[in-house]
């Protein structure tokens, strides 16, 4: 996955800014090593979970998302 969209946070957590049909940003949390080997389709489902009507806070991802 390309790191050019999200924010680090800390070492183990990454932020993907809430843009478009977002109600929320998407939260993923894994080292900068897993996150690189990580499909695009992580960040497509983060997208789309942040979407959903009703929810709160911010969509999550942990490390074994693909």
């Amino acid at each position: 996955m390309d790191l050019g969209r999200l924010k680090k946070i800390s070492d183990y957590i990454w932020e993907l800014p809430a843009t478009g049909s977002m109600r929320v940003p998407g939260r993923l949390f894994a080292a900068q090593d897993l996150v690189e080997k990580m499909d695009d389709k992580v960040r497509e489902q983060m997208t789309n979970v942040a979407a959903l009507p009703g929810i709160q806070g911010a969509s999550m991802a942990m490390p074994d998302a693909h």
